[in-house]
């Protein structure tokens, strides 16, 4: 199992996308929860994940009264697996009974909805027929709500129960005390004969329910199933996703986006440039200054990786994906500080540990400025290193680095687009005449955040030193950087 920490969640903004479904009943909240990639031996399973979330997906705008409708119902599925646990070994509680026959009145409505719907009906998600179960529960099939028991459950019940207001209405009647008394003793021995009659009825109930209990508990799995998978329609449809390829050994996305930080830059009226990647195996290099484009594209790639394998559409216009055994995230912010070990130490132990993951199985590595916590000329080495190690390795390994000269051994080569194509005089004469508007926030207007591939070598880009010279550092400090 592929297991990613609440961190590289968030961090990617697979979190985010979690955070955004919401789930009608208790079954769908547990799988959002559980929500992780599929092992790469069930790819047979998330094949049909995905198709059950396409079939949704192309019908969901014609059926929109249908699914409120069918969440409607979905919110009144409440937990009993509490109950169906008891019930197998201990007689049920008249509470336990009642929480049962509410599921069953519900879980009914909702296969009858299901089976009369063509667009509700998805392969290996189905609703079986607990109308017999239910007709225990409700003897006189009159599907109210509540649950009581009934005299129709025992002949003997309802002599008792009879006896029991006869005395009542005499009670009522009388005036004597010692008559009273008689009658209060009478009604108490008719009330512990009515209680054992229904604890005998409890027992011969649940005894009856044991052979259902399973069949519910298979009810519960589907609702969830079902749940879920519509919260994924809703929030493929909200960010335009598309069904992923699965393939064998090509990643390819075109255009793909990260939601979490889209919608950021929406608030704040900016917008987010699409990010398009390929590669097949071995290993990529994306480099560029320290302005935030490689890491961007580095969590926008591996976010809809995670997607695409957790049975989720991807944020993209195209997307095929392999499927991995392993996947390793390597960042600052994901080192542990235990045990007094620097960012450094904490960062090489993780190398370490997707160095053996890589040995267990294909694995994608995904690694953010490694080696930034050594000095320049070791960490640059160490990168290369791993290029050069992982390159031969059957794996995918992706480095974000702002190292030079680190993608000559790496099989593909991306840039961070940055200031390349812009008039920078024109650029910094829009500077020096805005009145009061700090020149950071006019260079981002022309910053592309985007990455493209490079073929052949090509010169990294020098977007650092541009930026030191349109914000006016002090000219003889810009000419030694320029000569250094």
């Amino acid at each position: 199992m592929i297991a990613l920490t609440y961190e590289q969640k968030k961090s990617l903004g697979f979190q985010y996308l979690l955070d955004a479904l919401n789930p009608n009943s208790v079954y769908g909240q547990e799988l959002v929860k559980q929500a992780a990639p599929y092992p790469r031996e069930a790819r047979e399973e998330l094949e049909k994940e995905l198709y059950r979330l396409s079939c949704l997906t192309r019908g969901y705008e014609a059926n929109k009264s249908l699914w409120d409708s069918l969440e409607l119902i979905l919110m009144n599925l409440k937990e009993v697996r509490g109950s169906l646990k008891n019930g197998a070994d201990s007689v049920l509680t008249d509470l336990e009974l009642f929480e049962l026959k509410q599921f069953l009145l519900q879980s009914e409505r909702l296969r009858r909805m299901y089976l009369d719907n063509p667009a509700l009906q998805l392969p290996e998600i189905n609703f079986s027929d607990t109308a017999l179960a239910l007709d225990l529960l409700d003897p006189e099939g009159r599907r109210l709500p509540g649950f009581y028991i009934v005299d129709a459950y025992a002949p003997d019940l309802k002599a008792v129960r009879d006896e029991k207001k006869r005395l009542e209405v005499v009670l009522r009647q009388e005036h004597t005390q010692e008559r009273k008394q008689q009658l209060h003793a009478m009604r108490s021995e008719t009330v512990a004969q009515e209680e054992l009659i229904q604890q005998r009825i409890r027992a011969e109930l649940t005894e009856k329910l044991r052979p259902w209990l399973s069949v519910i508990q298979e009810n519960c799995v589907a609702v969830g199933r079902l749940d879920f998978l519509l919260q994924k329609t809703k929030l493929a449809l909200s960010y335009h996703g598309i069904c992923p390829t699965l393939t064998e050994k090509i990643l390819d996305l075109k255009e793909m986006v990260n939601p979490s930080l889209t919608d950021g830059l929406s608030r704040r009226g900016k917008a987010f440039t699409p990010v398009s990647f390929t590669m097949e195996g071995g290993t990529a290099v994306i480099t560029g200054a320290n302005m935030g484009g490689k890491s961007v594209a580095l969590r926008t790639i591996a976010l809809n990786v995670v997607l695409a394998q957790s049975g989720f559409f991807v944020c993209a216009k195209e997307a095929r994906v392999p499927l991995f055994d392993h996947i390793c995230l390597i960042a600052e912010e994901y080192q542990s500080m235990q045990n007094g070990l620097s960012s450094f130490g904490g960062e090489i132990m993780q190398l370490q540990n997707a160095v053996e993951k890589q040995k267990q199985g294909y694995a994608l590595l995904i690694f953010d400025e490694l080696a930034r916590g050594t000095n320049p000329d070791e960490g640059a080495a160490i990168v290369k290193a791993v290029v050069k190690y992982l390159k031969a390795k059957p794996a995918m390994a992706i480095l974000a680095t702002h190292y030079d000269h680190v993608a000559e051994d790496a099989d593909y080569h991306y840039q961070v687009t940055g200031l390349r194509g812009v008039d920078l005089d024109k650029l910094s004469e829009e500077i020096h005449s805005a009145a009061g508007q700090k020149g950071i926030d006019i260079i981002s207007r022309y910053m592309n955040y985007g990455i493209y591939q490079v073929h052949g070598e090509e010169e990294c880009p020098r977007d650092a030193i541009h930026i030191c010279g349109l914000l006016g550092l002090e000219p003889e400090l810009l000419r030694l950087i320029q000569e250094a």
